[in-house]
């Protein structure tokens, strides 16, 4: 069996300066990664039709289907660039002005992009920049200036992330710029779109709407970056067709001990629901500028493997990182160590299937865990609505997902223990089968004599949701 079917949980990494690349990139490939990610905050969409075009090439070459998530920027307030390329140093105690004009930063100066957030600042409100690594504290105000104390100084970068903890957001909305973001996205045929800022279901389903409108068919990843998110989380979870748990922007909203409790509860929603859902931010912070990670960071991954998340994200560790390469090639062996200890999460004994597809997708699992010369569940899918139907339920055995869509196999790409595989158009169900089984062989998931176990459909790829056959055979 080909390697990369050992390992179930999935890995997205981040693409920026350190790994854009086609060298780089090829190795980021060959390391593990399943999912690749630009963030339409940080690249212009030049760069990022360069970057997906190498991803793409790189891809074909080694033939592997990998998906690309796009990030939309949403409404994230930022601070100015860099007047250079130096940082600007912030020392605890130090007096700056905050300003609200998003000119380029000074020493003493710090300028945010956001008239209407630095509006409401109060003396007293504590202003949290990249990811809470430094602290502001407001004194007072003049005018449309504030004077501020450092609370928590190091070096300041360019374009960082502003939060000011309990100070509600603005209503969810596609600025022009998102707009124009969705409609790269479908012109460029992108698997997933990450949806930042989600409140509530109605702000996915304005993406949604947008999406149709540009005729893109990506699926959409909502990222949990809000207190008001978690209280809603379970409406969310089935609107979205993924979840990211965004560690960074909602670890500054909450409070640190807090974290892990919301990241446990997001997952738990998401699996109820048959949703992927990726662990995101500081997963191997270390390995930006160290070639191996703390300890804590190893158990962070393996406690997130076990919890039964689908994908860990790399961010700064691939996108700007000294070893990008060698954080996904240590994500890879800890998820790898971390499955061999611990088997799949399964789904609750009380979580009954309610549908003839559910049904299906349990009876596979339970064939496939109770005799063991099954050796591969095989997922006949025009969707891709099977495959995840089967991840759900947590099987022991590998996955293949079996479909005649390039798309739907690179959409496969992120959900847990799938690997998908292209195979030609057959004429009938039993000629499909037929050959599919030579693919499998073929491509090294099985061997003659094994035995899989097919699910699908007698109606030859009908519409989503008509999974109702399945199909025991020996190679």
């Amino acid at each position: 069996m080909r390697k990369q079917t050992v390992r179930r949980a999935k890995i997205v990494a981040t693409i920026g300066p350190a790994s854009w690349d086609e060298d780089v990139l090829a190795d980021l490939l060959r390391a593990g990664v399943n999912v690749a990610r630009v963030n339409a905050a940080h690249n212009a969409p030049e760069e990022r039709r360069e970057i997906i075009a190498r991803i793409r090439r790189v891809a074909g070459r080694d033939g592997r289907h990998i998906g690309i998530l796009q990030d939309l920027a949403g409404w994230k307030p930022r601070t100015g660039p860099l007047a250079g390329e130096d940082p600007v140093r912030l020392i605890r105690g130090q007096q700056v002005e905050v300003v609200p004009d998003g000119q380029p930063l000074e020493p003493g100066r710090i300028s945010i992009e956001d008239e209407a957030l630095t509006g409401q600042l109060e003396p007293g409100n504590r202003v949290l920049i990249a990811d809470g690594l430094l602290e502001l504290v407001v004194e007072r105000r003049a005018g449309r200036r504030l004077q501020a104390r450092v609370a928590r100084g190091g070096l300041l970068l360019g374009r960082q992330g502003v939060t000011v903890p309990g100070l509600r957001g603005r209503p969810f909305t596609l600025s022009d710029r998102d707009r124009a973001d969705i409609a790269f996205a479908a012109e460029h045929d992108l698997e997933y779109l990450g949806v930042s800022f989600v409140t509530s279901p109605a702000d996915l389903e304005l993406v949604r709407e947008e999406l149709r409108r540009c005729g893109a068919r990506a699926h959409l990843v909502a990222k949990i970056e809000r207190p008001e998110a978690l209280e809603r989380i379970h409406e969310i979870v089935r609107v979205a067709d993924a979840i990211m748990v965004a560690r960074g922007d909602l670890g500054v909203q909450l409070q640190p001990e807090d974290v892990p409790i919301a990241q446990k509860r997001i997952i738990e929603a998401a699996r109820a629901c048959g949703r992927p859902v990726i662990i995101a931010t500081q997963m191997l912070e270390s390995m930006v500028n160290q070639p191996i990670p703390t300890r804590a960071e190893v158990t962070d991954v393996a406690n997130a493997v076990i919890e039964g998340t689908d994908a860990l994200m790399l961010s700064a560790e691939t996108a700007t990182g000294q070893y990008p390469v060698e954080a996904v090639e240590m994500m890879d062996r800890i998820i790898s160590a971390t499955e061999r200890h611990f088997p799949p999460a399964r789904p609750a004994a009380s979580e009954a299937p309610t549908t003839i597809a559910s049904t299906i997708a349990r009876a596979a699992t339970d064939i496939a865990r109770r005799w063991e010369a099954v050796q591969l569940i095989a997922a006949i899918t025009r969707t891709g609505f099977t495959a995840r139907e089967v991840a759900r339920e947590r099987p022991e055995t590998p996955i293949v997902a079996l479909t005649v869509d390039p798309y739907v196999a690179r959409q496969l790409a992120l959900v847990w223990g799938v690997y998908p595989l292209v195979a030609p158009f057959a004429e009938s169900t039993e000629e499909l089968i037929d050959e599919m089984s030579r693919e499998i062989v073929e491509a090294g998931y099985a061997q003659r004599g094994d035995h899989v176990v097919f699910t699908g459909s007698l109606r030859y790829f009908p519409e989503p949701g008509h999974t109702d056959t399945l199909h025991l055979r020996q190679l």
